[in-house]
């Protein structure tokens, strides 16, 4: 991981000084290992409130996340996508347990999770669709739906796929640097074949997933 930028430590260091906060944590890009030195910067900060905070310092967008301890649990056990957040957390500074606690109950939620019958049955309907309006398209010698048919459809494909892996969908960052880490997949290759510049290859791709992930959904 490259060295944080200047403004971002200078802000790492603000927040180690102001009355109630009991630590932060490196979230997003950095905390994950694929940053640039353009990348946000995001902050978790374990406090007495719950707030979002957007500010640019010389040129480098901080975004910091104010929350209570209680908050943050609520959030772990309401949305399945938010253990991403905490898993890939580095703890830059804390006075107390509380922000590894909450990175251990990430990690017990995300182990924890199965897809829920209902969200399988919703992804098979949707791509049993797809299916169908793509064979239409390709029927129709239509290359342009065919394109907007996978480009608009690719967050549904990518959420089936991680669905058959009993695993909650990433956010989209997220998403493109934990495929690699996937179990289960359809084929070798399938993402890069999914956004591939060639139209015809991302039409056999989705179909592909598709026939893949219906199997394993309707299981």
């Amino acid at each position: 991981m490259p060295s944080l930028p200047p403004p971002a430590s200078q802000a790492i260091e603000d927040l180690r000084h102001l009355p109630g906060v009991r630590g932060a944590a490196l979230t997003g890009s950095w905390a994950g290992g694929d940053a640039t030195q353009g990348s946000d910067v995001d902050i978790l900060v374990l406090c007495g409130e719950n707030r979002f905070e957007a500010a640019s310092r010389q040129g480098v967008l901080i975004e910091t996340i104010y929350t209570t301890f209680e908050r943050a649990l609520e959030k772990l056990a309401q949305n399945p996508m938010e253990a991403y957040r905490w898993l890939e957390a580095k703890i830059l500074f804390g006075s107390d347990d509380g922000l590894a606690e909450l990175i251990q109950a990430a990690q017990n939620a995300y182990e924890r999770y199965t897809t829920p019958e209902s969200e399988k049955r919703r992804l098979s309907h949707w791509l049993r669709s797809l299916a169908l309006k793509l064979a239409a398209a390709e029927q129709a010698g239509d290359a342009l739906k065919i394109r907007y048919l996978t480009s608009t459809n690719a967050w549904i494909l990518l959420e089936a796929v991680w669905a058959a892996n009993d695993r909650p969908m990433p956010p989209t960052a997220t998403a493109y640097r934990l495929y690699p880490l996937l179990e289960r997949v359809p084929f070798p290759g399938w993402f890069e074949e999914l956004f591939h510049k060639d139209n015809a290859c991302r039409m056999t791709a989705a179909h592909r997933i598709i026939a893949w992930s219906v199997e394993r959904l309707d299981k």
